[in-house]
């Protein structure tokens, strides 16, 4: 079920990726200029293995909203990962995914299409070549995920040692008694945080908003000392939200201040119900998923409409970086 008719009026179009200005001199190409429309992905995000999102500290990152204190994961928590998913898919359709993720430095000579793709698009991108810098913004904000009950419900930790390797805390270098004794916090499995990815402006075009579906994946590995330690998060979409202009109600501090709970079918039921009225599309969570899940088959399937998909904006996307940072098209 493909939930793109409805949404259409509220995103891009492969077509009009670029426009053109004067300077007064000469015209010169840019992206295409924002306009009214905001399509707006509220997720919940599953605890099911102990999770880790911490900065400095020992403590899990936290912050208080309403009198009330949450676990907080920034947005890289979230978007590293997934923007790594964008470059797998792009890899796999051979559209792009040329470097690795953060480590961009092209060539002085090479079109600036050899680094950017779809997922520079989606994602946002910063590429180094020779002495200058060329920035992309995302074109999917992603917002904090803040625990859907008191951080005191979602928190625990545990107590480690770091050994020798004959398992004791005897140092035999120093002849003494290690202190390497700490305590790791973690999120607790059972745990919903709410997320929200905001596409706003209408730059965002129909195939790279499938591309952000598909990067979210089920599942993944996040945190930043657990993402080693394989699937700790499963990712539900509680709903698709489009309007002209963007409403508080998508954010994720008004949605954790007024929703509570460890059910997940009523968590998503209580989010849709406060955020829908306040949206002229909304697409509830089993539309969703559904909606998801066809595009995950059309992936495991080799559709051959995904591969198409991918292929004719592979080739816009090259032209849109191409004609805005060099001024030579594709």
């Amino acid at each position: 079920m493909s939930v793109i008719p409805q949404l259409k009026k509220y995103l891009g179009s492969l077509d009009h990726l670029t426009d053109e200005s004067s300077d007064g001199k000469k015209d010169y190409t840019h992206p295409k200029l924002r306009n009214l429309g905001v399509v707006s992905l509220v997720l919940v995000r599953e605890i099911v293995a102990p999770a880790v999102f911490r900065n400095q500290e020992a403590e899990i990152t936290d912050i208080t909203v309403g009198g009330k204190r949450f676990v907080r994961a920034v947005p890289n928590k979230f978007k590293h990962r997934e923007r790594a998913n964008g470059l797998k898919l792009l890899r796999h359709f051979g559209t792009g995914g040329a470097y690795p993720q953060n480590r961009h430095a092209m060539p002085e000579k090479a079109k600036p299409s050899a680094a950017f793709d779809l997922n520079s698009l989606v994602f946002g991108d910063s590429v180094n070549q020779g002495n200058k810098v060329l920035p992309v913004k995302a074109a999917a904000l992603y917002s904090d995920g803040l625990s859907l009950m008191p951080y005191e419900y979602c928190v625990d930790k545990t107590f480690h040692n770091r050994a020798a390797e004959d398992g004791s805390l005897f140092d035999a270098a120093k002849k003494e008694n290690s202190n390497n004794l700490f305590e790791r916090h973690f999120v607790k499995p059972g745990t919903l945080m709410v997320q929200v990815i905001s596409c706003p402006g209408r730059i965002m075009p129909v195939e790279a908003f499938e591309h952000l579906v598909l990067s979210l994946g089920l599942s993944g590995a996040y945190g930043g000392q657990t993402s080693v330690t394989g699937v700790n998060v499963r990712t539900h979409i509680a709903g698709i939200y489009a309007s002209l202009i963007e409403r508080p109600e998508t954010s994720p501090y008004v949605i954790a201040d007024q929703v509570e709970g460890t059910e997940l079918a009523s968590v998503i039921e209580k989010i849709h119900a406060l955020v829908a009225p306040h949206h002229e599309v909304a697409i509830p969570a089993t539309e969703a998923e559904s909606y998801r899940a066809a595009l995950s088959e059309d992936l495991l399937g080799g559709s051959g409409r995904l591969r198409e998909a991918y292929g004719q904006a592979h080739g816009a996307v090259a032209h849109l970086f191409d004609a805005w940072f060099s001024g030579q098209a594709s």
